[in-house]
């Protein structure tokens, strides 16, 4: 039983010092690293973290009541910063039930569903402001079946929407 045990605390002790080096915290102006700083997280590489980000959690709610979870994602390697203030970033929003988009020519109006959409954001950092560049709605295969780049309207993200919260992630990277 003493060996079971031995075994056990020293398997703990080596991935608590595993668990202790990874992310080192980033070193404060006087060249000391704290762990009890309370700055943003930087990262040395983001190579092997994965492209697509989740961010937030919505409802899609019907009248009846039903309300299954989506998710919104940000992909990390889409983020641009621009020298005219600006910055651009793609987010994929997975939402808990079908939405309906119409597509339509000059001849034929046809509605399909999906589930999974694509958007591209650019965000005015100094006001906060934003527009959608592109909207993609994606199939099976996360193919791309429709798109469209509405008329760009200049807006402020609404308080706990999404985009508020990618806002920082996209202008400063916190």
């Amino acid at each position: 039983m003493t060996s079971m045990k031995a075994i056990f605390f020293s398997g703990l002790a080596a991935t608590l010092l595993a668990l202790a080096a990874c992310g080192d915290p980033a070193p404060s102006a006087d060249g000391q690293s704290s762990v009890a700083s309370k700055g943003p997280v930087v990262l040395a590489t983001t190579q092997n973290m994965p492209d697509w980000l989740l961010v937030a959690r919505q409802r899609d709610c019907a009248p009846g009541g039903d309300c299954p979870r989506g998710e919104v994602h940000f992909n990390q390697r889409t983020i641009t910063r621009n020298e005219d203030g600006t910055a651009d970033i793609w987010v994929q929003v997975r939402h808990g039930r079908s939405q309906l988009y119409e597509i339509e020519d000059e001849t034929t109006e046809t509605m399909i569903r999906f589930e999974l959409e694509r958007l591209h954001y650019r965000f005015r950092c100094e006001t906060g402001e934003f527009i959608v560049v592109e909207r993609q709605i994606m199939g099976s295969g996360e193919t791309v079946i429709a798109r469209d780049e509405p008329h760009p309207i200049w807006r402020d993200p609404v308080r706990g929407s999404a985009t508020g919260v990618l806002l920082p992630i996209a202008c400063r990277g916190s």
